[in-house]
């Protein structure tokens, strides 16, 4: 059966709206008129024209929403908001930017929702005041509820340029901390709208925002806010194709056709198979010519060889015969050695056949000759001047040691990873240009033992951690690190002190970015204490509370969500969450490097 809608609400009769005129160019909300007790401030249920933009409000407006400015027709429309308003909705929506880094018109949009919302000259036309209360500091009527109509094409313009933008830091969707996990534009509104006070740590808007709480049926003389929005593809704001994977250029290319019968064949197999068998046989009969060739010239100069040989003794003989002068000397010669026990035999150029062949000689190879010849040239000229050689030698010694004149011993160790002209420097150098040095992190790991106390066991065989009394140890420490202070020269000379909090990295306000399990309870010990003190049946920020809403109600004191994944090791996907260490990263900001060696 095809679902059943849900019900439409009663109509709310318009007596008992605090706004009474919904016209255009009529202001339901105008200036702040107090604060809540936690000092969040409350706008004023003021249902009055809206006003010219002064020089101070007309800077602010450029700066923190331009398209509205543009839209209004700049200093000669009129606008629904103070300067005060102005510098609180950049304070807030400026905490969102982290996580929208990639995509910048998804941060374009969600600040034109609150410029929108805030400053537009027909509020009075799209939001009504429904309830009003009196503000904590000064007993001054403010505003407690209210609601609103948007457009459905205004709310889904919005969700759909941010819902698929990733936060880096943690690799899951930003609308996870950003929207509490919505899964369109009228979850993520009512996730805005939502008043601290229903949220566990109290997160979120100072003040109960409704939208569209009528559904599609709109109240007599309400006007739903109607705005264009840029796409996440848009031009002007392009976003990355991880983030905005309907951008252009980022669809997945479709595949490629199967192959067709077109390919190139010769007879049974294809034109490239035959490629090969043909190469391959080339090789083979290459080889095969070039084993032949080699034995045979093998064979040639064994051959020449022998004949040398005979040709070296039989012509002696035959001139011993022919010539008795001849046969004389080598008969004499023959008795003065035989005298001493040795035979020599010449041939007819008086050279001995039975000595080895001179260097040079057709007995070596060509390539064995001509070595013997250069190293023959060689130490004859070395023999021949020995003062010359030394010389150069000492000459061509020393100019290869010139390169000591600039030798530079290198004692930072980035540099001995990374040349300073290599692509990674260069990057990290544009970075720092850009944003400033890069941060350095530090790490504190508490991990149990074996004598540890836990009711529970960890996959590895280590007690859990996650005790009260390891909580609590934690806090200690902690409050040892806050403790540390180290001696340095500051710009006037002078001896002075630095805490962890002057040189942690701090993102939003005062806060130190440390990445640490108790992050959940802000770094406040006698929060976590209050909190573990609450009836079971409260709810309460316990660490089982905590690892189940990281990304909403237990965010870090510097607003940024911390996952258990990061700070706690040998964590558990299981029902039970059992892991055995936790750690500390102390997150430090630096000076600008010197990036020149360290010359030695």
């Amino acid at each position: 059966p095809p679902p059943v809608p849900p019900p439409v609400p009663p109509p709310v009769d318009p007596r008992s709206w605090v706004t009474k005129t919904h016209e255009p160019g009529y202001c339901a909300l105008y200036d702040i008129c107090g604060h809540r007790k936690d000092g969040d401030v409350l706008p004023c249920p003021n249902n009055t024209k809206a006003q010219p933009p002064s020089d101070v409000l007309a800077k602010k407006l450029q700066a923190t929403c331009p398209s509205l400015w543009s839209e209004q027709g700049g200093a000669a429309g009129h606008y629904c908001c103070t300067p005060q308003q102005v510098d609180k909705l950049a304070t807030d929506t400026s905490k969102v930017a982290p996580f929208t880094v990639g995509c910048p018109a998804c941060l374009h949009n969600f600040i034109q929702l609150w410029c929108v919302l805030t400053c537009s000259p027909d509020q009075a036309t799209f939001l009504n005041v429904t309830s009003v209360q009196l503000a904590a500091d000064n007993n001054v009527t403010a505003v407690q509820q209210v609601d609103i109509w948007m457009n459905q094409d205004f709310t889904d313009d919005l969700y759909n340029s941010c819902k698929d933008v990733k936060y880096g830091a943690a690799n899951l969707p930003a609308m996870n901390f950003i929207g509490g996990g919505a899964k369109n534009g009228q979850e993520w509104l009512e996730f805005l709208g939502e008043v601290k006070d229903k949220r566990r740590p109290p997160v979120g808007s100072p003040f109960q925002q409704n939208f569209n709480p009528t559904g599609n049926v709109t109240p007599p003389d309400i006007k739903p806010a109607v705005e264009n929005l840029p796409s996440c593809g848009d031009s002007l704001f392009m976003c990355s194709c991880a983030d905005c994977p309907v951008a252009p250029g980022c669809a997945v290319p479709p595949p490629a056709p199967p192959p067709g019968d077109h390919r190139c064949m010769a007879g049974a197999i294809t034109c490239w198979d035959l490629t090969l068998i043909l190469t391959y046989i080339g090789l083979v009969a290459g080889c095969g010519a070039y084993a032949w060739h080699f034995r045979r010239r093998q064979q040639e100069g064994l051959q020449l060889e022998q004949n040398l040989g005979l040709e070296a003794e039989e012509p002696l003989l035959g001139m011993s015969a022919e010539d008795p002068t001849i046969g004389s000397s080598v008969a004499a010669t023959a008795a003065s050695n035989g005298a001493a026990g040795e035979v020599d035999i010449y041939d007819g150029d008086g050279i001995n056949a039975e000595s080895e062949p001179l260097p040079g000689d057709v007995h070596y190879p060509w390539l064995e000759r001509k070595m013997q010849q250069a190293y023959t040239q060689l130490g004859e000229f070395c023999a021949q001047r020995p003062m010359h050689v030394t010389l150069a030698g000492v000459v061509l010694i020393g100019f290869c040691l010139l390169g000591l004149t600039r030798f530079q011993l290198e004692t930072n160790p980035e540099h001995l990873w990374v040349g300073p002209s290599s692509r990674a420097a260069q990057d990290k150098a544009n970075y720092e240009a850009s944003f400033g040095p890069f941060y350095r992190v530090s790490q504190l790991i508490l991990s149990t033992t074996l004598q540890s106390q836990s009711k529970y066991i960890s996959t590895s065989g280590l007690p859990a951690i996650v005790t009260d009394d390891n909580i609590l140890l934690l806090f200690q420490m902690q409050a040892k690190v806050d403790a540390l202070r180290g001696a340095y020269t500051n710009s006037t000379s002078q001896n002075a002190e630095a805490a962890l909090t002057d040189v942690c990295f701090k993102p939003f306000g005062t806060a130190c970015a440390t990445q640490s399990v108790l992050q959940y309870w802000h770094m406040d010990r006698a929060l976590y204490e209050s909190e573990q003190k609450k009836s079971p049946y409260a709810v309460k920020l316990s660490p089982d509370y905590c690892f189940g809403h990281w990304a909403t109600q237990c965010r870090s004191a510097f607003e940024a969500p911390i996952d258990p994944h990061v700070v706690l090791g040998g964590f558990s996907t299981g029902p039970d969450f059992r892991f055995r260490s936790a750690g500390s990263d102390y997150v430090f900001r630096l000076a600008e490097p010197d990036p020149s060696p360290t010359p030695s």
